[in-house]
């Protein structure tokens, strides 16, 4: 089942592996691509992959998430993310941009004030003007994705970026349309996909999701709430909703992590669901799959061990322990498995040049 053929829309995958998006802090420090990111997307689409989601870019400069996070904007990045396209292609795998606003996150960035849909201690409220501005730099940004060259997009409603504090009540306290209830909590997103219709009606060109089964807040109806977001995503067009959870870094049991939070969200829409969290072995994808998963996907097996797909065809697992030590990393080097004593040091030798 694994290495089934998956289309949506008009966009055929030749197997059902998907790498999720990982940041590999492989940006400068102004946002621009480098040769080495360009390196990780080629030796990504050699081994095999089906589709490949790109580590998250930002909409918008001045709330990036990080210092190494790419801004897709910046002009001099698209000659850089053709070639990556066309790399890509050559295998026959396909690849969709992840986009972002940096949301809380947009903190960590020395000198930037982070715009939130409530304020906190580090952060201000966004003002309607700011909410109309983002709106506006997600849908400039989409068609830019589209321009580029990438199969498709992924709109990032989850971990703590911008669009998935919205959609949470823990975070978004607001009292005006854009907060309350789900509906007004998903305004922005609704208004995001209004805004892009024509590439949502592109049948060569994928709009997808990226959405929380799991709250920091522990909110018992947090999933019921998610799954009334994923049936206005259906109805607002979109073509796939990949889902994870919240704090997933640190999940040690039930492989896969939110194998029943998908299951559960699959019984009320009709569009494809990939599953992101803890896949190790081909066994727990083809179950899942059995199960009702679509796509199957992926980021630290790819992490510690570039030839992964390979393994999975010889029945072989993940060497993957789930430290996590991968995802801290990037205050002092790129990502990559602190255990993992081949990596070729060749391929990042420009990093952050």
């Amino acid at each position: 089942m694994l290495w089934e053929e998956f289309t949506i829309k008009n966009i055929k995958l030749k197997n059902r592996i998907v790498r999720s998006a990982t940041n590999e802090h492989l940006g400068t420090l102004d946002g621009e691509v480098t040769a080495s990111y360009i390196n990780v997307y080629k030796e990504l689409a050699k081994s095999g992959i089906g589709l490949i989601i790109t580590s998250h870019m930002a909409v918008e400069k001045g709330q990036r998430a990080d210092p190494t996070h790419i801004c897709i904007n910046e002009s001099e990045n698209i000659a850089r993310l053709k070639e990556l396209i066309e790399e890509v292609h050559k295998t026959d795998s396909k690849i969709i941009c992840q986009i972002s606003y940096g949301g809380s996150r947009a903190a960590k960035v020395v000198g930037r004030k982070a715009k939130t849909p409530s304020k906190t201690d580090n952060t201000t409220e966004m003002t309607i003007d700011d909410i109309n501005c983002c709106i506006d730099n997600y849908a400039k940004t989409i068609r830019l994705v589209k321009k580029i060259g990438f199969d498709g997009v992924e709109l990032h409603l989850a971990h703590g970026y911008l669009l998935s504090e919205f959609l949470d009540s823990f975070y978004n306290k607001r009292m005006d349309e854009y907060g309350g209830t789900i509906q007004n909590r998903y305004r922005i997103i609704h208004q995001i996909l209004l805004n892009i219709k024509e590439m949502i009606q592109d049948p060569n060109f994928l709009v997808t999701t990226k959405i929380n089964s799991t709250s920091k807040s522990k909110n018992p109806l947090f999933l019921d709430e998610q799954i009334q977001v994923c049936k206005l995503l259906e109805k607002d067009g979109v073509d796939a909703i990949e889902i994870s959870g919240s704090d997933y870094r640190y999940y040690r049991e039930s492989f896969p992590y939110f194998l029943d939070n998908a299951l559960r969200i699959k019984e009320h829409i009709s569009i494809p669901i990939i599953l992101v969290g803890g896949f190790r072995a081909k066994e727990q994808m083809n179950e899942a799959i059995a199960k009702g998963i679509n796509l199957i996907s992926m980021s630290r097996p790819f992490i510690i061990d570039k030839n992964f797909v390979e393994k999975l065809k010889n029945n072989q697992s993940s060497n993957c322990i789930n430290c996590s030590k991968c995802f801290d990393i990037y205050k002092t080097a790129f990502k990559h498995c602190v255990f993992d004593q081949e990596i070729d040091r060749q391929l990042y030798k420009n990093f952050h040049k």
